[in-house]
């Protein structure tokens, strides 16, 4: 690090460390060891005082008591000694006092020490926290490092975990996304790192004393490299600095195995994913202009276990930088890693439609989702005949919709409907809108009494088909049952509209492409053949990543009429629209060898074979492995189909219905095969989004 500042002309720098105890800390005591070992051939005389001014320069400031205690230990341990050449040891050395303060980074400057539990604040706390102050307020700060926490912030918790004085700083990264209309998006701004970026830029640009110029140096979620909540984050990011660097190290376990993607792990034991950023304001550009950033993708490197990661990050250590950067050359606002889909040249399937929305969201799916119309029924009338406490606990009863509201309503059999709740899984839904926190009434005025739509995930799209189609009113988590997606309806059936859905620029584009017009729902049928090709997840892993998945149009009529035919099929298999192919319900498939007597029972399949009911009986053989193990993006359709049916008598209804989902599944296997043929086809002439004259900036969704 000492040497990188230099290099930028920043020698000597004061250091704030944020969280000393833990990996910034580890990160000093490199720095500290590096120190050591530059300034030995001069002398131990001399790494001596280079480790002292070393020491009068680092400031850290550690919230928690515990790890606070083990900072002070862990730096004076590695600072104490100067060694000689050869030497293992060294003598001990005169240090200040380590200035690492039990404080709140996030505080106000200048703000009151909190009172503690008895009422009074003791002088040691006072003084550490005046320190502290008077780093914050005086001293200039030229290297910030840290590896603040991640999390997202709840309502209410911006007063308790990051403070007025931080609310309002930071407002001024809210007020861009407000003003390029994209206000909505915020509801996920308030996260916790987003707050320490904030903080160390204020330290270096905006404080008194302020050099206006220095390095942060972070490793923090990954999370704000993307999306537009954290749009004005990387705006005053380019705007203050000059050079940004940027590891992705990914690691986002939350959302499982990513298509072609060996298990992909964190460098921390921790669930989110994460990168190291180097923000540098070194005075090398103009006024005015925005910094340069370059993108390092642990992925692009062929890195996804803990430990390769490590050594990657390891063997760049002495260079202090990696090869293979990427320039990020996009907008202010825009994301820091590069543009996906070849550089941006495909459209989006967001920018394919006119209307988009996320799918019904209850939250009370335990309530509101049947199996069949009896067990629904059976569910509404149990939480109408409780009351107090116990109905407001089993209704889960939320501002939005007080369980009492929704006793006072009851059962009403007219808002009894059948529903798309997961890929191959409909279920019987009470849509009463007291009973549903958000029931997407733009969406359900759009969809109107007989319609279908794509669905799928704005990002983190895993191995699998990259979108789904229901024929059924969706759920916010249809596509894979968790992470909500988007609906795409293919026709808007609002009365003052009654038009396709999808975007007419899109249409007329296509249709002078091809030199004859083309349909809406030929444009339609075609995306969903593309996007469920098997390959395209496996190919376009990293893309998928972060944004919704994006069409590659074929440029060859032929192929697009290829594309339409297999995508009619595929809808009309995952809509219901018809039953699986004959070929599929082959003689020996899905065979139930033995009457079932009894309930639905937890399955174990092995060897083609499962057995439905406790008892033994209702064993059913000839159930091929790939079936069985069919996903969407980590969703296994078969087996979650039948968990989800436990303790329903294994009738001839269920058991000819669980026969049909596996002739489906079996039919789509087959279908995504072809559709890949000519996925293929098309990735050697595709037509770009120059071509077909969209709007690079694409259209929000909307969420009801």
């Amino acid at each position: 690090m000492r040497d990188n500042l230099q290099t930028r002309g920043l020698r000597d720098p004061a250091v704030t460390i944020l969280d000393p105890a833990t990996g910034t800390g580890t990160f000093l005591l490199s720095i500290a060891e590096r120190v050591r070992a530059q300034e030995a051939n001069a002398g131990k005389g001399m790494a001596a005082l280079a480790l002292q001014g070393l020491a009068s320069r680092m400031f850290g400031f550690e919230l928690l008591v515990g790890p606070y205690a083990v900072a002070h230990y862990r730096l004076h341990h590695a600072l104490r000694r100067a060694r000689g050449e050869g030497e293992e040891e060294g003598e001990p050395l005169e240090l200040p006092r380590l200035g690492v303060y039990l404080a709140d980074t996030l505080a106000e400057p200048g703000a009151a020490a909190t009172t503690g539990p008895l009422g009074f604040v003791s002088e040691g706390i006072a003084d550490e926290q005046r320190e502290a102050n008077r780093i914050k307020s005086e001293e200039s700060i030229l290297a910030i490092i840290g590896n603040p926490p991640y999390r997202r912030l709840e309502k209410g918790e911006n007063r308790t975990l990051v403070g007025d004085w931080m609310d309002d700083i930071w407002d001024d990264l809210k007020e861009p996304v407000r003003n390029a209309g994209k206000g909505g998006q915020l509801n996920t701004f308030p996260e916790l790192s987003v707050a320490f970026w904030r903080w160390a830029i204020w330290k270096l640009f905006e404080a008194e004393n302020a050099p206006q110029r220095g390095v942060v140096a972070f490793i923090s979620n990954r999370k704000f490299l993307t999306g537009w909540p954290y749009a004005g984050l990387r705006k005053m990011m380019r705007e203050r600095f000059d050079r940004i660097e940027i590891i992705d190290l990914r690691g986002d376990v939350r959302r499982g195995e990513r298509a072609g993607v060996e298990a992909d792990q964190g460098v921390f034991n921790i669930m989110v994913g994460t990168a190291i950023t180097l923000a540098i304001a070194d005075g090398s550009k103009a006024d005015g202009e925005a910094a340069d950033v370059y993108y390092y993708d642990s992925w692009t490197e062929g890195l996804f276990s803990r430990w390769a990661k490590l050594d990657w990050l390891t063997s760049g250590a002495d260079a202090g930088t990696q090869p293979n950067a990427v320039a990020v050359e996009r907008d202010l606002m825009d994301d820091m890693r590069p543009e996906p889909f070849q550089n941006g040249e495909w459209v989006s399937l967001r920018d394919c439609f006119v209307f988009a929305s996320s799918g019904l969201e209850s939250k009370r799916d335990h309530v509101v989702y049947g199996v069949s119309r009896q067990n629904l029924e059976r569910k509404i009338r149990d939480i109408l005949a409780l009351d107090g406490e116990a109905r407001d606990k089993a209704f889960n009863s939320t501002p939005m919709n007080p369980a009492h509201r929704a006793q006072a309503v009851g059962w009403v059999e007219e808002s009894v409907i059948l529903s798309g709740y997961r890929p191959l899984d409909r279920r019987w839904h009470y849509a009463n809108d007291s009973w549903n926190d958000r029931p997407r009434p733009d969406l359900r005025a759009v969809w109107g009494a007989n319609n279908v739509c794509l669905f799928s995930l704005p990002n983190g799209t895993n191995a699998g088909a990259a979108v789904w189609c229901f024929g059924n009113y969706p759920d916010r988590h249809a596509f894979r049952g968790s992470y909500g997606g988007y609906a795409f309806p293919l026709h808007d059936r609002r009365p003052n509209i009654a038009a396709p859905n999808i975007a007419p620029v899109l249409i007329a584009s296509l249709s002078a492409a091809y030199g004859e017009p083309v349909a809406s729902e030929d444009i339609f049928d075609a995306i969903l053949c593309l996007l469920s090709a098997t390959s395209y997840a496996l190919r376009f892993a990293e893309d998928l990543e972060d944004v919704f998945p994006h069409v590659p149009f074929p440029a060859r009529h032929e192929i697009f009429q290829d594309a339409v035919r297999i995508g009619r099929e595929i809808r009309a298999v995952e809509t219901f629209a018809r039953e699986p192919g004959e070929a599929h319900l082959r003689p020996g498939f899905v065979r139930v060898t033995n009457e079932p007597r009894g309930a639905l029972a937890a399955v174990e399949y092995a060897d083609g074979a499962i057995t439905l009911c406790e008892d033994g009986t209702g064993k059913i053989t000839g159930l091929p492995e790939n079936v069985w193990n069919f996903s969407v993006s980590g969703y296994r359709l078969v087996p979650r189909w039948l968990e989800a049916r436990i303790g329903l008598q294994a009738d001839l209804a269920v058991v000819s219905e669980l026969r049909d989902i596996c002739g489906r599944v079996a039919e789509l296997i087959d279908l995504f095969a072809e559709a890949d043929i000519v996925l293929e086809a098309t990735l050697h002439e595709t037509l770009i989004r120059e071509a077909l004259g969209l709007d690079p900036q694409g259209q929000d969704v909307n969420d009801g």
